[in-house]
């Protein structure tokens, strides 16, 4: 019994007959390209192209365009110091006491003497 119920909808499957309409799809289309303008074919397009280049190799750029046209001038770089000023910086490189000098007094504390001062800018939030 067991083998005829799980070989029924097996056998059921297996000799249903297959979709007509699945089974024959219609050809793809062939794409042609577009027709083209009269008179104008590849080698006069390449022609063209020639000579356009042999008349100015190098075109000079159009007023407005190139590297200078999109910076900012001063302004900007007066904007780009002031935020890597402010920036908090890294607490392991050398820049880490820079919102937090390490300093007693006119005395100025380097090497591994600045130690208290870098563990005091990481607990106050001077560096990352």
């Amino acid at each position: 019994m067991a083998g005829l119920l799980l070989g029924g909808p097996v056998m059921a499957w297996a000799q249903s007959p297959v979709d007509s309409a699945v089974a024959a799809e219609p050809p793809m289309p062939e794409l042609e390209a577009p027709p083209q303008p009269a008179g104008v074919t590849d080698a006069i397009i390449r022609q063209a192209v020639r000579d356009t280049i042999a008349e100015d190799p190098q075109p000079l750029q159009a007023p407005g365009q190139g590297a200078a046209a999109l910076s900012g001038g001063v302004t900007q770089a007066r904007l780009n110091a002031a935020f890597d000023q402010a920036k908090v910086p890294d607490c392991l490189h050398g820049d880490a006491l820079k919102h937090q000098p390490a300093h007693i007094g006119p005395i100025a504390v380097v090497g591994i003497y600045s130690l208290p001062w870098v563990v005091a800018a990481v607990v106050r939030g001077k560096c990352n």
